[in-house]
């Protein structure tokens, strides 16, 4: 079964890949239903798949000594998912990544795609410029928690992903803007107020 069109096209934006790329990615992407709630590179453990998200929301977070939980990135469907620095590092999962609402993923063992790279250079142009633009998104969310209100950050994230306000639980959303439930709801009804 090919990867979807919705897919290809997200990483074509990151990176152009040929027809003949795309067929041998075809034989090692295979799909998979996720429900919520779970584990795609679970914490403390080797990290040996990268997937491709075709539906739903996966957050990749950490857990404080204290045990409070920081969701360090949403992932929305399309997009790629997998821990990629302990992809890189064979280190085990640091920052585990787990759905949060019914997935489907294309998942693919990661040494058997970076082997593919040697018959079609093109995949090491597409690690590249993941890497870049992975960088890219990072810095601008570590910009926006020291520049913006936690009000102007919950406004930035609904434009951004209009989705998520009714598909996720808003614990989760309150600990990626990094305030609690509470503040949120005190966000959210001031913002009702405004109109």
């Amino acid at each position: 079964m090919p990867i979807p069109d919705a897919l290809r096209k997200h990483v074509h934006a990151i990176c152009p890949l040929e027809p003949e790329t795309w067929r041998a990615l075809d034989r090692l992407f295979v799909r998979r239903e996720l429900a919520g709630g779970v584990h795609f590179a679970a914490p403390a453990q080797p990290s040996v798949r990268i997937g491709l998200l075709e539906t739903g929301c996966v957050r990749a977070y950490f857990v404080t000594p204290d045990g409070k939980e920081y969701n360090k990135h949403l992932f929305v469907a399309p997009d790629i998912v997998g821990d990629y620095a302990a992809l890189l590092t064979g280190k085990p999962v640091h920052v585990p990544q787990q759905t949060l609402t019914q997935c489907v993923v294309w998942v693919a063992d990661y040494t058997k795609v970076r082997g593919l790279e040697s018959r079609y250079p093109e995949l090491s142009m597409l690690a590249r410029r993941y890497a870049e633009y992975s960088y890219l998104v990072k810095e601008q969310r570590e910009i926006e928690l020291a520049t913006m209100t936690a009000t102007q950050r919950y406004e930035l994230l609904c434009r951004r992903q209009p989705m998520l306000e009714n598909s996720i639980p808003q614990y989760h959303i309150a600990a990626y803007l990094g305030v609690t439930p509470t503040q949120l709801s005190r966000i959210r009804a001031s913002l009702a107020r405004r109109g």
